[in-house]
């Protein structure tokens, strides 16, 4: 050997030891459950723990989201950054922080309505330019809209009625609700309680 070289010899593991380890190891294969990541995030929250979750599907972007955003008495912020990607204004290219109270006003709606399907979303934040376009074109957009302020959706779902969804959405009282039959979408913000 020379200087500078310096050998570690492992200890010698005993036939008890060797047989400890290959039994832990062993038990470890058989109970997957245990030692498995969870699949989901709702997998991650304890039995018992209330959990809101949303089922979304952007219409414009193809994205979707379907996962928990609230656990354990607070909201997920890893979750909140997906929404506010999924629901930008995808043709400005312009992200905003949503309101999160509007994800709970859509976890409600979505539990009331008990449907298998996801939200189809329509429109969620829309940038200042992009508002002043869409006025332009329809007498329904507000010049100061909620959309504008990432307070504001609108949705519909493809297995239940319009009507159904929007007179739910109303009894909730939790902000301003929009009935749009022709154009087939609610508008739900967390602005004052009104209906239109």
């Amino acid at each position: 050997m020379q200087a500078g070289d310096e050998t570690v010899q492992a200890p010698e593991l005993g036939r008890r030891r060797f047989l400890s380890f290959g039994l832990a190891a062993a038990s470890a294969l058989l109970l997957p459950t245990v030692f498995a990541a969870p699949r989901s995030a709702e997998a991650a929250v304890p039995a018992g723990t209330s959990v809101r979750r949303l089922n979304l599907h952007n219409i414009n972007t193809g994205e979707n989201f379907n996962d928990v955003y609230w656990a354990n008495g607070a909201y997920r912020q890893d979750a909140l950054r997906k929404l506010d990607v999924l629901l930008r204004d995808h043709r400005a290219g312009a992200v905003q922080k949503f309101d999160p109270r509007l994800f709970d006003i859509l976890s409600q709606l979505h539990g009331r309505m008990e449907s298998s399907q996801p939200f189809q979303v329509i429109c969620g934040y829309r940038s200042r330019k992009t508002n002043a376009v869409a006025r332009r074109r329809s007498r329904g957009v507000a010049k100061d809209s909620y959309h504008t302020r990432a307070m504001a959706i609108d949705v519909h779902l493809p297995d239940r009625n319009l009507k159904g969804l929007m007179q739910e959405a109303k009894q909730l009282h939790a902000g301003g609700v929009g009935y749009y039959p022709r154009s087939n979408f609610v508008h739900v913000d967390t602005g004052p309680v009104r209906t239109w």
